[in-house]
């Protein structure tokens, strides 16, 4: 049972990775709530991994832990920077009291801190939104993958417990769920990652030229030699255009390399700015979705986004996103291996076919991944946990 009713209940959302912004899961589980009239707080980091700088929100009710910054994603700093989080964590819930913890995966330990805190009277829900040490990319290096292995065990093993002794486990795609064989598991449950979104979108043009547009984080997961074969492939039947709103780790190299290809790019670097990401967005024939094979990616925040704007996808993320591609006919699914496919069908593609594809990427946004969804979705995932 959870605390009487006549006492307002308490929750703390965590996330190592909070964003305040439409489309962050932790920011969608503290205005659900909020919104059902819970006491409600999110631990986040100080330091934002998607903006690779520090940053506070002026909200009592979004609480800033201390941590150091890093730059590359595979780094002993964001290795040292999500333990000092986790810590953090673990200090501040032993001085709480709460009704239910609500936390999201990775960092893996995060859990391990979480659990040492567990109470009989508190329900812990994980919320589990990529999978690693599965996601890093190891080019099948035997050497790498190896390490890995290694490396991961603990991880792995944290993660497997968490599971266990979690009141309910949540995880945003059908791989996630299979891959963690959580249909052994009583209380669980796949929530698909979702975006609100304020003004509807209305599809009726392309921009005359092919347009590329690409989102989010320049980092090492994602397959940009494909992309720069795609775009040279295309470039010998078309004009086409990159559009890029984004930055990380790799963004000199790649922008160094489109640069030595002669590709035509516009780079508006990083931005949250709705307005400006429906603009640019909404008149590109495509959005690249592409990881390398090494990724253990199903669905990612990135997919949804692009189908927010009504973006099909060039996509190589597996399972969810390659079915989804296929089955509502929102873009093309590629590997390494048979770019010369896709080259010829982006070649010759009609701006009304491509037109067709952005309205079936729309509908699909709508129909799996609008955050109308999430709240009901989550009401299900309470009454049960109560029962």
């Amino acid at each position: 049972m959870l605390r009487s009713a006549n006492k307002k209940k308490k929750v703390i959302v965590i996330s190592n990775f909070h964003e305040d912004n439409s489309i962050s899961r932790s920011n969608m589980a503290f205005n659900y709530f909020s919104d059902r009239k819970y006491d409600t707080v999110t631990l986040y980091s100080n330091f934002s991994h998607s903006q690779r700088k520090f940053r506070y929100y002026d909200n009592e009710r979004f609480i800033s832990l201390t941590t150091i910054g890093y730059k590359s994603s595979l780094s002993f700093k964001r290795i040292l920077s999500h333990l000092m989080f986790s810590f953090q964590v673990l200090r501040y819930l032993g001085k709480s009291r709460e009704d239910i913890i609500y936390v999201n995966l990775p960092p893996n330990i995060l859990a391990l801190f979480v659990l040492l805190k567990l109470k009989k009277k508190v329900k812990i829900i994980l919320d589990i939104l990529d999978l690693w040490p599965e996601a890093v990319p190891h080019n099948n290096s035997i050497i790498k993958k190896s390490m890995l292995f290694i490396v991961g065990i603990i991880p792995k093993i944290i993660r497997a417990k968490a599971i266990k002794y979690s009141d309910y486990c949540i995880t945003e795609s059908d791989y996630f769920f299979n891959m963690l064989d959580l249909k052994s598991k009583n209380k669980s449950t796949i929530i698909y990652i979702k975006k609100f979104q304020s003004k509807p979108l209305i599809i009726n043009q392309v921009s005359e030229i092919f347009s590329i547009g690409y989102l989010g984080n320049i980092g090492q997961i994602y397959d940009f030699d494909s992309l720069f074969k795609i775009i040279l492939g295309i470039q010998k039947k078309r004009k086409i255009i990159l559009n890029i709103i984004g930055s990380g780790p790799e963004r000199s190299w790649f922008l160094e390399k489109l640069k030595i290809h002669n590709i035509t790019f516009k780079d508006y670097g990083i931005s949250f700015d709705e307005n400006l990401k429906q603009k640019v967005f909404s008149k590109c024939w495509f959005g690249f979705n592409g990881y390398k094979q090494s990724t253990e990616v199903a669905l990612s925040y990135k997919s949804v986004d692009y189908l927010s704007y009504g973006l099909p996808l060039l996509n190589s993320a597996k399972e969810d996103t390659n079915k989804l591609v296929t089955s509502e006919k929102i873009g093309f699914n590629f590997n390494e291996d048979n770019l010369q496919s896709i080259i010829t069908k982006l070649s010759t593609i009609l701006p009304k076919d491509v037109i067709e594809m952005k309205k079936n990427a729309y509908r699909t946004f709508q129909e799996k991944f609008s955050g109308r969804s999430y709240f009901n979705e989550m009401d299900a995932v309470i009454k049960e946990l109560s029962n």
